[in-house]
């Protein structure tokens, strides 16, 4: 990986999950900052601070982490405080010989203050099979936060040697433009002093016209890669950017460790796995809390209210009478619960949760398999492309060397021209192909770090890898 990346550690709560830093409400704030020379390292702290990506990934641990809480309500009593008050006017007819108008009318006004208990007891061990779901459920949106982190530190590294290595090739170009230059002055020498043809002048003249169009190919895809960059970056394409890379650079190595080693350091570092992990005992224990469900629950009901009132009755042929009352009420019940037939709907919903977990079972192993692929691959690709880069180095000396002495011998009437052309475009082709080389060997780096899950990385305790062996 790039000398100036070794490592990225995570910061780790105390229960050995993430904590994340929430996403800076203003996207652009380095705008302005960004006019400077920023280096790699800067611009993948630019990234996740900017990405909109970030601010998705850490609600989602946010929302996880939330979950968590609500799922521990259960072994707390749910207290409840209600009251209702208000004021009815009723009339019922009454004989005669009671009532000389035929009725009886009364109105009262109440109040009724309550508090209710309710706690639950036992429900054998369906509420703590909901805890553990939440938990590890959390733990894997934690997991994917930093999958989603690894990702981007990938995908900034990707658009940085990819800027690079355009911004070389535009370089280069320019001095190909110099060298078509010059060897069009020396044809036009040449032909003043009758040693070159008119052709010979219009070959240069169009090697120059090549050059310039190869220029502004680079230049457009200079473009696309600083657009590209700052679209990783989570910044507005307008921005400025001048990327600043460290001279004298050392090219990647490759790793000491047998493939078989990075494979194991994968499949108990990569987020992704230990995210599939939680994953899968997060449907464990749905499976659990699913089966709880079949069982009876006992909890503790109570309750304490008062009714506060008065009320007023008239037509008795007698003054109107009235009385209060103010006085308390509490009761206390244990219930028993425990449903007897539903439909089947209970043993779906361990149907549907034993087919999850088998679901995440295959999910693990599927990831499994293309971790194992993915490292194999980064290796090879890795070896590939610092051979590449020899070869390239060794091309582009070769190039430098028979462009010195075609243009050379030309210039002092003893080549020819052809020799020239081909010499200064062999050398743009060689130097860019360095530069794309250089630039991928980095990259390829980079993706075996990022394969082997190293790329971002913090301590973990011992049980977040069990079900990976």
């Amino acid at each position: 990986m790039p000398p100036d990346l070794k490592r990225f550690n995570s910061p780790q709560g105390a229960e050995g999950i993430v904590e994340i830093t929430k996403p800076d409400e203003n996207i652009y704030a380095d705008r302005l900052a960004l006019s400077s020379s920023t280096n790699l390292a800067e611009l993948i702290d630019i990234a996740e601070r900017h990405n909109p990506k970030t601010r998705v990934a850490w609600e989602n641990a946010r929302q996880a982490a939330i979950d968590v809480g609500m799922s521990r309500a259960s072994f707390l009593p749910q207290i409840t405080l209600s009251a209702m008050g208000g004021y009815q006017l009723s009339a019922l007819p009454l004989p005669k010989y009671l009532s000389p108008r035929g009725y009886l009318t009364s109105g009262g006004a109440a109040f009724y203050p309550k508090l209710e208990l309710d706690y639950l007891l036992l429900d054998f061990g369906q509420s703590r099979a909901r805890v553990e779901e939440a938990q590890q459920k959390a733990l894997a949106a934690n997991f994917g936060f930093t999958a989603m982190h690894q990702q981007l530190i990938l995908d900034v590294i990707q658009a940085y040697y990819s800027h690079e290595a355009a911004q070389t090739i535009v370089k280069t170009s320019r001095a190909a433009i110099e060298n078509s230059t010059l060897l069009l002055q020396s044809a036009e020498a040449l032909r003043n002093h009758g040693e070159a043809t008119v052709v010979d002048v219009a070959i240069a003249r169009r090697n120059l016209a090549q050059s310039h169009y190869d220029c502004d190919k680079a230049t457009d895809t200079e473009h696309v890669t600083r657009y590209s960059l700052l679209a990783v970056l989570g910044l507005p394409p307008t921005t400025e950017l001048d990327i600043h890379s460290p001279p004298n650079r050392l090219l990647p190595q490759l790793p000491s460790q047998k493939l078989d080693d990075m494979i194991n350091t994968a499949l108990r570092a990569r987020p992704d796995i230990l995210e599939d992990v939680a994953k899968l005992r997060a449907s464990r224990a749905a499976v659990n809390s699913a089966r709880a469900d079949l069982r009876p629950t006992i909890s503790l009901a109570g309750s304490v209210s008062a009714y506060l009132g008065e009320m007023t009755t008239s037509g008795l042929g007698q003054p109107a009478a009235s009385s209060a009352i103010a006085r308390p009420e509490a009761g206390a019940f244990l219930e028993f619960s425990w449903p007897i037939f539903q439909g089947g709907l209970r043993a779906n919903s361990i149907h549907l949760a034993e087919s999850r977990q088998a679901q995440a079972e295959a999910t693990l192993a599927t990831d499994k398999i293309a971790v194992e692929r993915n490292v194999a691959d980064s290796q090879d690709a890795l070896e590939t492309a610092l051979a590449q880069v020899r070869s390239a180095q060794v091309l582009r000396d070769a190039a430098q060397t028979a462009y010195d002495s075609a243009s050379q011998s030309y210039t002092h009437g003893i080549g020819t021209l052809t020799d020239a052309s081909t010499a200064v475009t062999a050398l743009y082709r060689a130097q860019s192909a360095l530069a794309v080389s250089t630039a991928d060997a980095f990259v390829k780096a980079a993706s075996l770090a990022h394969a082997t899950g190293q790329l971002f990385s913090g301590p973990r305790t011992p049980e977040e890898t069990d079900d990976t062996d």
